[in-house]
């Protein structure tokens, strides 16, 4: 009974110091599964936006301004000055690629080409003089639109990333040609532009007639409705899931476009003016505000 008792005793350790063994094994396991997991997730790049193709369009709102000046007194006397100012509102559209460098995929470029459209009201008041001799300050109101298109360079940075949203910035270039489409101007329902047979016509009709008109003895005209411009493009983007975003941000164009240059091609001094002497009529979009959704490939 004793050596029963005994033998029993032994087996009930042994099993003991096996469960033991196995319940130490297991842990160890578990252990090191953990660890692995945490170590492939601190090694992989965590919701890192992907290169790829992408295309954006939205609203677009610009103010622009323009103003006809002249390089000497004289001149302004005869043409007289004037200052537009406008609204314009419309949409824009991009097509591009962007790429992401580095381990943690934060910084990056994209390239891509752009077209936007925009029309609206905008107005300038000039001296009238009447059949009689008495001046008269009038305003007129423009119809306005105007077409950029080209392509563009950013820089990007994403400073928020968990899961698929991101959250960032932009800064960039973009360069192309500038088309101005300056419809019918009205003087209190009166039209403003008339061509040589006095019908009611296009701004853009009536001064590229004046240039071919002035291209003659001791003058020079040259109306260009397109112009290129350069453009400094700045925002804020995101990312809602791995193929939606948004972003919004302003344009600040930098150069005037030249919409019509009047000058002359030798001295007149009975009248005070000099060879090189013009007038002009400049336009510029002072700013554009736009708000794009963006579909990511």
């Amino acid at each position: 009974m004793v050596v029963a008792h005994s033998t029993q005793h032994t087996a009930h350790s042994t099993q003991h110091t096996a469960h033991s063994t196995q319940h130490k094994l297991k842990r160890a396991l578990l252990d090191f599964s953990t660890l692995g997991t945490l170590a492939l997730f601190a090694l992989a790049p965590l919701s890192a936006e992907k290169n790829g193709a992408f295309v954006g369009a939205g609203f677009q709102y610009s103010n622009f301004s323009g103003q006809l000046k002249a390089s000497k007194p004289a001149l302004e006397q005869v043409v007289g000055t004037w200052k537009m100012n406008g609204n314009l509102f419309g949409a824009d559209i991009q097509i591009g690629y962007k790429q992401f460098f580095g381990k943690k995929k934060h910084f990056g470029l994209r390239y891509y080409g752009f077209f936007s459209g925009q029309g609206g009201p905008a107005s300038f008041k000039q001296n009238v003089e009447d059949e009689n001799g008495n001046t008269t300050l009038v305003t007129t109101n423009q119809q306005s639109a105007n077409l950029f298109y080209g392509v563009g360079l950013d820089m990007l940075f994403n400073f928020y990333e968990k899961q698929e949203r991101t959250f960032g910035v932009f800064a960039g270039v973009m360069v192309g040609g500038s088309s101005w489409l300056m419809g019918k101007g009205f003087i209190n329902g009166e039209c403003t532009w008339s061509d040589d047979d006095g019908k009611c016509t296009t701004m853009n009709n009536y001064f590229k007639a004046r240039a071919k008109f002035f291209n003659g003895e001791g003058f020079k005209g040259v109306f260009s409705p397109t112009h290129v411009q350069v453009l400094v493009n700045l925002g804020v983007r995101a990312n809602i899931t791995q193929h939606q975003g948004f972003e919004l941000g302003v344009r600040v164009p930098t150069i005037d476009d030249p919409y019509l240059t009047l000058s002359t091609t030798k001295d007149f001094p009975q009248y005070g003016v000099k060879k090189g002497d013009a007038i002009a009529i400049t336009f510029r979009r002072n700013i554009a505000i736009f708000a794009n959704y963006v579909y990511n490939f």
